[in-house]
C-alpha cells in the first residue's frame, strides 16, 4: 500500500530526496538500529550531518508527498523488523541515479534490514557476470583507449563498459578516434532505449558497417544495418536463465529450429573462433555453457537434469567471514562496514554520500519554463502486451494496446479539453511526439506519462515504422550524471495540443 501511495503522489526524479527526508526522521528521532550502526558501518556521523539538509518540510515541497505521510512512512520502516526493499527501474533512470540508490540503501542499512531472514541479502551468485568476462585477454594499450574513462572514473573501477554519452560525441565528432562500425545485439536504439533518437540515427549512418542481430526487422535494422542475423526466439536454443535476487540455475531448452536463426550466444562463438580463437576455446554451445557455470561444479547437462538448482545460502555471513577474501569477519569495502560514506565513490572524486539533484528541466530546477510547459512528463510506463519495442506487429498483442498512449488526470484532460482515444502532441524543448489520450487518476494532475518503445510496422519501412512520429524518446535528453551514469528518463516537461487533421 506504501507503494501504491506513493505512486499518486511522489513527483517522477524525487526519489533520493524522499529516501533522505525519511531517513532524517529515523535518526533525528532516533529509531535506527544502534547495535547495528555501530559495529558494521562506516560514516554514520557523516551521514547523519548531511540529512539534516532535508527535513521533512523541505521534503514535501520537493517531492510533494506530504510531511506526515513522509513521517509515518519513516516510523513504520523503523518499526518494522524485518523490512525488505524492491526497487523499481525507475530509481536509475534519473540523472544522479547513484546517489538515489544509495539513499535508498541506507534506509535499510541504518535499520539492520540487511542479510537477515525477512530483509535484503546479499545473494549468493551461481555466476558473477556483472564485471564481464574476457579482460584480462586485452592489452593495457587497448584498455585505455575505452571511451570515457578520462571523463568518468568510475568507469575504471570494475565497469567494463564505455560510456554511451561520450561515444555518441566520438561516433559524431571522430574524436579521440574515429569509430568504424557497430555491433547491435538485442538492441533497438532508435524506437526504445536512444535518447535523442534522431542524433542517434545520424551517429549510426556516419559508421562504415553496422551488424544488427534481432528477432525483427526493426526501424534501427532497417536504417542502418549493412548485415542483419536473425537470432532464434526462446524455444528454438539451448541456453541459461539466472533468476535475479538469489539467483536460481535454470536452463533454456531447444525444441524446435525454425530457418537459419542461432541463438545471440551461439552467434557470438562463432564470431569470437573467427576473430579470436585462443579466447573462445569451445567446440559447442553445450561446452560454452557449462564453462560458464563450472563454479557449481556441474555441466550443462547435469543442470538441465536438476534445475532449478539453489545454492546453499545463510544469513548473516558478514559476522563469520563469508563476504570477504581474506575471510575476516565484515563486508567486502575498504573499510570492511557498510559505507554509508563511501571510499569508493570518493576516490573516483565523487561526493561519498546520498544527495538529491532537482531534476533538469522541472519545476525544481527551471521555474522559468513551465509556463510554455506546464506538466511534469514522465515515460517508459509498461504495458502487459508489449515488451520494449518488442511485439508491436503482433495482431493479437497489438489489439489489447493498439497505440501509444499518454496517461492524463481527468482534472487536466477536462481543463485542456482533451477526450478518450483521441491523439495529441506531447512537446517540450527538445521535440515531440503524437499520443492517444488515456484518462486516469493514477497520475497526479501535474504529471503525465508515457509508454515508451513505440514503432508502427503496418506503416512500412519507407519511413521506419513512422518511429520518429511516436518516439517519447524525442522529447528525452542524452546527458547523464556526474558519475557517467544515469538520465533523466522519469522526469522532464512537456506541453499538450491537439493533432491537427492531416499531421
Amino acid at each position: 500500500s506504501l507503494k501504491a501511495e506513493a505512486h499518486l503522489r511522489l513527483r517522477p526524479g524525487t526519489d533520493a530526496a524522499l529516501a533522505l527526508g525519511m531517513m532524517n526522521v529515523i535518526i533525528n528521532e532516533d529509531l535506527y538500529d544502534h547495535d547495528f550502526v555501530e559495529k558494521w558501518t562506516y560514516g554514520f556521523d557523516e551521514l547523519a550531518e548531511r540529512v539534516q539538509e532535508y527535513p521533512p518540510s523541505k521534503v514535501a515541497e520537493i517531492t510533494w508527498v506530504p510531511e506526515e505521510e513522509i513521517k509515518s512512512a519513516a516510523r513504520m520502516l523503523a518499526s518494522a523488523k524485518p523490512a525488505a526493499m524492491q526497487w523499481g527501474l525507475a530509481v536509475d533512470m534519473v540523472k544522479e541515479a547513484l546517489p538515489a540508490g544509495q539513499a535508498i540503501v541506507g534506509l535499510f542499512q541504518i535499520t539492520g534490514n540487511v542479510d537477515v531472514p525477512g530483509g535484503n541479502i546479499f545473494p549468493v551468485e551461481l555466476i558473477a557476470y556483472s564485471g564481464g568476462w574476457g579482460g584480462e585477454l586485452i592489452s593495457e594499450e587497448q584498455k585505455a583507449k575505452r571511451i570515457g574513462l578520462d571523463t568518468y572514473p568510475l568507469l575504471a573501477l570494475g565497469f567494463q563498459v564505455a560510456q554511451t554519452d561520450e561515444l555518441m560525441k566520438t561516433m559524431l565528432t571522430d574524436k579521440p578516434y574515429k569509430m568504424r562500425g557497430i555491433w547491435l545485439q538485442t538492441n533497438n536504439a532508435i524506437a526504445c532505449m536512444g535518447a535523442e533518437p534522431k542524433m542517434v540515427l545520424e551517429a549510426l549512418l556516419r559508421l562504415e558497417f553496422n551488424v544488427v542481430v534481432d528477432l525483427f526487422m526493426t526501424p534501427t535494422a532497417m536504417a542502418c544495418a549493412d548485415v542483419v542475423l536473425p537470432a532464434a526466439t526462446y524455444p528454438e536454443k539451448d541456453g541459461l536463465r539466472l533468476g535475479d535476487g538469489l539467483q536460481r540455475g535454470e536452463v533454456i531448452n531447444k525444441v524446435c529450429q525454425i530457418g537459419e536463426a542461432k541463438s545471440d550466444a551461439e552467434i557470438n562463438l562463432m564470431l569470437g573462433k573467427r576473430l579470436n580463437p585462443e579466447a573462445w576455446p569451445w567446440d559447442s554451445i553445450e561446452d560454452m555453457l557449462s564453462s560458464m557455470i563450472a563454479t557449481t561444479g556441474m555441466t550443462f547437462p547435469e543442470l538441465r537434469e536438476q534445475a532449478p538448482l539453489y545454492l546453499p545460502f545463510e544469513y548473516k555471513r558478514y559476522e563469520t567471514g563469508k563476504l570477504r577474501a581474506d575471510g575476516q569477519p565484515g563486508f567486502n569495502t575498504a573499510t570492511g562496514r557498510i559505507e554509508l560514506w563511501s571510499t569508493f565513490y570518493n576516490q573516483c572524486g565523487l561526493d561519498p554520500m546520498p544527495y538529491f539533484d532537482e531534476p533538469n528541466p522541472g519545476p525544481g530546477a527551471t521555474p522559468e519554463l513551465m509556463d510554455e510547459y506546464p506538466f511534469v512528463l514522465t515515460t517508459g510506463a509498461r504495458r502487459w502486451s508489449s515488451f520494449h519495442s518488442e511485439h508491436r506487429q503482433l495482431d493479437r498483442l497489438r489489439r489489447m494496446d493498439p497505440w501509444p498512449y499518454i496517461e492524463i488526470h481527468p482534472d487536466t484532460a477536462a481543463e485542456l479539453g482533451f477526450v478518450d482515444g483521441e491523439w495529441v502532441w506531447v512537446e517540450n524543448q527538445m521535440g515531440r511526439a503524437k499520443r492517444t489520450v488515456k484518462i486516469t487518476p493514477i497520475v497526479d494532475p501535474r504529471v503525465v506519462s508515457c509508454d515508451h518503445g513505440w514503432w508502427l510496422p503496418e506503416k512500412g519501412p519507407e519511413n521506419l515504422y513512422d518511429v520518429f512520429d511516436v518516439n517519447i524518446n524525442n522529447l528525452v535528453p542524452m546527458a547523464c550524471g556526474k558519475s557517467g551514469f544515469g538520465a533523466n528518463y522519469k522526469t522532464s516537461i512537456c506541453k499538450l495540443y491537439k493533432v491537427e487533421k492531416g499531421e
